[in-house]
């Protein structure tokens, strides 16, 4: 009775969110919410253009300034555009991570139950894809479909199925040996349960990775294309003012780092939480 009011309480204080955690989740659903609502708080053409209200000064280097985070080169408003470049960037992120962790996933049951062949293809091309850059892989595929964010989205789930198939394959392996059960009753009565807390966990760590990727590809153009935008579009438009309006390459590599840092230490916080070996350690 005892040992079970100990597990109680210690299950209790084990999911205490501490006030930091509390802070990055309302500031990331902050930028979240904000962004995906940037076409009702601020409708604008993406492809419009004011030469007359070319490279305004922000608010915080003017105060008499209309514009909060001043004009770009073309004369668009710098504070609205960053808003539909961090939509761009998270709902593609977002939708190359869900693509990936359903093809990872299947692909990792596939390999831990298909039997020895199966599991030997899966595992070799598993490791040939993560011997190849993900960047080349991006260029490879803009080459071939053009950049647009489908290209982006095929080249994240392309690039990040691998460590989900990786993952769920071990799982198998660790639960099969420990139950002694195997075929279709291992995945709806344990495998879909037990494997929920590690793909969670790992799903969070990775999107900071898909985030990045995407930043990294329109930089590079092979994302979006202007007019379009995303944070990657807006820091590769801007570095050519570095050293007059450094703003417009800070203000975007700034959010960018602000969603990372936020997604991956709440991604460890959930780690810590949630995988089974930390939670016996403790």
């Amino acid at each position: 009775m005892r040992i079970s009011m100990r597990n109680r309480k210690l299950g209790r204080k084990r999911w205490i969110i501490p006030p930091m955690i509390i802070f990055l989740m309302v500031t990331l659903a902050v930028i979240v919410i904000t962004a995906l609502l940037a076409p009702v708080i601020a409708p604008i053409d993406l492809g419009a253009s004011d030469l007359t209200q070319r490279l305004k000064m922000p608010k915080f280097k003017d105060p008499t300034s209309p514009y909060l985070f001043g004009t770009d080169n073309l004369g668009r408003d710098v504070a609205i555009r960053l808003l539909y470049a961090t939509r761009s960037t998270i709902m593609i992120s977002f939708t190359g991570m869900i693509i990936a962790t359903v093809t990872g996933t299947a692909l990792g049951i596939l390999s831990g139950l298909g039997g020895k062949w199966i599991d030997a293809v899966l595992s070799f091309f598993t490791d040939v894809r993560l011997s190849i850059p993900t960047t080349f892989i991006g260029i490879i595929f803009a080459c071939i479909l053009g950049a647009k964010p489908v290209t982006t989205i095929l080249v994240m789930a392309i690039t990040g199925w691998s460590s989900y198939c990786r993952l769920v394959r071990s799982q198998i392996f660790q639960l099969s040996r420990s139950m002694g059960a195997s075929g279709v009753k291992i995945v709806f009565e344990h495998i879909l349960v037990n494997i929920a807390s590690p793909l969670i966990v790992q799903t969070t760590m990775e999107l900071g990775g898909f985030i990045l990727l995407e930043s990294t590809l329109s930089f590079l153009g092979l994302g979006i294309e202007p007019p379009g935008t995303s944070l990657g579009v807006m820091v590769s438009l801007g570095r050519d003012y570095m050293l007059t309006y450094w703003w417009l390459a800070v203000l975007p590599s700034i959010i960018i780092v602000v969603l990372i840092l936020d997604i991956s230490l709440i991604g460890d916080w959930l780690r810590d939480r949630l995988d089974p070996k930390l939670k016996n350690a403790s």
